[in-house]
């Protein structure tokens, strides 16, 4: 029987408008009413804005590929920070770089506000007319042009660059080779930058989870279509990826079910709970 359900949120679980609708927001109701347990497993950052956005405000979130878990009351339970000294080395090699730092309640970005909506079309992404999903709304807790200072004061649990600019793209890979034994990049799709702590992944923090909850592995289903999901698709033989996703995490699955597209994750959830009820 499955207890705790832990899902990717892009390109897994959300529809294609990368948010939530009364279908998935149903399904998780679905899983509470059962007294079972639901928590997405992101990259994202989930600070209030993004929360209240998707309307996942009162369930067990695991945000930052595995730095943090938060309980649905709002409540840190588990984090796992990167070194400060780590932080200001990288705020020092990098600087005027697009980078941005992802703390417990901001994002602080070392670029400005237009520049990263230009970032955002010039890698293709399209605002349609009827589409609620909106670039600003990625940056309602995001502090722009935010100075080294202001950064150090805070923990920063992950950092997120997009460096097309080749030679700085070849210098932060060198870097994050330099520091291995500290650091970790698990990016959803390459080229992109997705750093934190060494160690810290999904997986562990699902498993943390699973264990804080007294709930067996064994009785957790996970969801996952990228490359920040590989571990935690590994971990867990009840996984699952969309026919969507990455051919390796397809391959790290115990399962592949239907696209994301079509609601499979959450028609996967549901199957699982009306099989329970037999």
């Amino acid at each position: 029987m499955i207890r705790l359900f832990a899902s990717d949120l892009d390109d897994t679980l959300l529809n294609i408008e990368h948010a939530t609708d009364s279908y998935i927001l149903d399904t998780i109701k679905a899983v509470k009413d059962e007294g079972k347990v639901f928590t997405c497993a992101t990259g994202r950052s989930l600070h209030e804005h993004e929360i209240s956005r998707l309307h996942i405000d009162d369930n067990y979130t695991i945000s930052m590929n595995g730095a943090m878990i938060r309980n649905p009351e709002g409540k840190v339970i588990y984090s796992k920070p990167i070194d400060k000294n780590v932080i200001k080395e990288c705020l020092t090699l990098f600087n005027g770089c697009d980078f941005d730092y992802s703390g417990d309640e901001h994002t602080y970005s070392t670029t400005t506000l237009e520049e990263k909506i230009e970032g955002f079309h010039r890698d293709g992404f399209k605002e349609l007319p009827g589409n609620p999903v909106r670039i600003r709304d990625f940056f309602m807790d995001f502090i722009f042009k935010c100075p080294d200072e202001e950064i150090l004061k805070h923990d920063i649990y992950k950092i997120n660059a997009n460096l097309r600019d080749p030679d700085t793209h070849q210098r932060f890979v060198e870097f994050l080779e330099s520091h291995k034994g500290s650091l970790v990049n698990a990016p959803t799709y390459d080229p992109y930058f997705e750093v934190t702590q060494n160690n810290v992944n999904k997986g562990v923090a699902v498993a943390f989870l699973a264990d804080y909850l007294n709930i067996p592995e064994d009785e957790v289903m996970v969801f996952g279509d990228g490359g920040n999901d590989y571990e935690m698709l590994s971990m867990f033989k009840n996984s699952y990826s969309p026919e969507n996703a990455s051919d390796e995490a397809k391959q790290r699955a115990h399962y592949v079910i239907g696209k994301s597209s079509d609601y499979s994750v959450s028609k996967e959830i549901r199957k699982n709970l009306e099989k329970a009820e037999i």
